[in-house]
């Protein structure tokens, strides 16, 4: 080959290769196809070092502000789901309660889609049904709300999902709850309640499988167990390594119609809970419901703040909207729940989770109120003695010993739970026992004694 051919050729060959190398930098990368984690926006969920709270992904303190929407899956399409969370997020709802089937075996969501096919076989998941439940999650965790769900209600009296259950045995329930986990996991916004409004009896072994394969295909959904009116979580499976919180369920003594005339109140259930040993986080999980029986809105503020002041993490707000009826859109617009929503915000300003129950008579010397009653004081103090708060369920002149408030400059200062408007009630000398009186004598209060000094 001639010299000059031979140069030419191989000129030729480097210039080939050098716009193959430009179109290779170019030519854009196939993406890898995307992970989804398990960390989205403040979730998931975790238990606080201590045991005391729940914490967000940041372990920043997380108080569980929740509604009892119990039925949504079944009655709502996708947009009347839309209506309702945003009603909620707006009024500082952080956490929804579903119950994930429908009320009754034999009924299907409001799409017609059964959950299972055949129906009754917890192994034969129909994916539509399921498809429905994710887009209601997704929904919620775009408003940064978590959303507790029941695998499969029991009951209180041997209806819903409790002869289910045992018929499929402890294998299928096992299958169940990992299907479930599987399933769900993506989402880091999802917690569970096992049980419902019942003590696990015959059905123990089942609804444990059940919360088995749950954690060990979703370890980090928290669990907790919905156990009978005047019981813990702990009560019934206090010992269980999948049971991550408590719930505490009651409604007051005296209350008709349940089976038990002594039924304690939400003061007395909270503090038992924070006493015990080794003491898990927990919340009120059930309680008066403000339109139901004798319900309102007070009885709905009484029980929040009781919880919260007896070392309780949250609660939940139950109304008549949780079987959404004709009218349920009227229900959102009770009166408790633009109280539930100060609580929230007055709470959040405060360092509620480090407050641990008093029960002496050392800081509240006077005007506590009867035991037992409804309208027994509750009184918190932080750790280093530097505040106290105090809930008054009717007003009523209180002696506060203010020597036992650690600092130079004790304020008192008195909190409408009923429109979050507040008044100094004076500045004192860590000296002596005051007597206070909150400013109007029609309501309930809220009374923090604080010091406000340097030292």
């Amino acid at each position: 080959m001639p010299r000059l051919l031979r140069i030419f050729l191989l000129l030729l060959l480097a210039i080939t290769s050098l716009f193959a190398q430009k179109r290779r930098k170019s030519t854009p990368k196939k993406k890898p196809t995307a992970v989804v984690t398990i960390h989205q926006g403040i979730f998931p969920l975790k238990v606080s070092k201590n045991g005391r709270y729940l914490t967000d992904y940041y372990n920043r303190p997380f108080l569980l502000n929740a509604d009892a929407g119990w039925t949504l899956l079944q009655k709502l399409r996708i947009e009347d789901a839309k209506v309702y969370l945003a009603n909620r997020n707006a009024q500082h709802f952080n956490t929804v309660f579903l119950q994930l089937l429908p009320p009754e075996p034999n009924q299907t969501n409001a799409y017609g889609e059964a959950p299972f096919y055949p129906k009754e076989d917890f192994s034969a998941p129909n994916d539509k049904y399921f498809q429905y439940v994710e887009e209601v999650i997704k929904q919620a965790a775009r408003m940064q709300m978590v959303v507790a769900l029941v695998p499969a209600w029991l009951g209180c009296c041997r209806g819903n999902w409790y002869d289910v259950q045992y018929k499929n045995g402890v294998e299928k329930c096992r299958v169940y709850g990992s299907y479930l986990g599987n399933r769900f996991k993506k989402y880091s916004n999802v917690v569970w309640i096992m049980g419902g409004d019942r003590d696990p009896l015959r059905e123990e072994h089942v609804q444990k499988a059940m919360a088995e394969g749950l954690k060990s295909a979703a370890p980090h959904h928290l669990i907790t167990y919905h156990a009978a009116s005047s019981h813990s979580s702990t009560d019934v499976f206090g010992s269980e390594p999948w049971l991550d919180f408590s719930m505490v369920y009651t409604y007051f003594r005296g209350k008709q119609g349940v089976w038990t005339p002594e039924m304690p109140q939400v003061y007395e259930v909270a503090m038992a809970e924070s006493q015990k040993i080794p003491r898990k986080v927990f919340i009120l999980g059930e309680a008066q419901y403000e339109d139901e029986n004798v319900g309102n809105d007070q009885m709905i503020r009484r029980q929040a703040y009781w919880t919260i002041l007896n070392g309780g993490g949250g609660h939940c707000y139950g109304s008549s909207i949780w079987a959404f009826g004709t009218n349920w859109q009227e229900k959102l617009l009770l009166p408790g729940v633009a109280q539930v929503s100060l609580f929230y915000k007055i709470f959040s300003g405060l360092p509620w989770y480090l407050f641990r129950p008093d029960a002496s008579n050392e800081i509240l010397v006077e005007g506590r109120g009867a035991y037992g009653s409804n309208d027994y004081g509750s009184v918190s103090v932080l750790p280093n003695y530097r505040m106290a708060a105090i809930y008054l369920p009717t007003s009523r002149t209180v002696k506060i010993n203010v020597e036992k408030i650690k600092g130079s400059n004790i304020r008192a200062l008195w909190i409408s739970p009923r429109t979050n408007k507040r008044w100094i009630g004076g500045y004192f000398k860590p000296k002596g026992v005051r007597e206070l009186t909150p400013p109007t004598l029609n309501e309930d209060w809220l009374l923090l004694v604080g010091n406000v000094g340097r030292k």
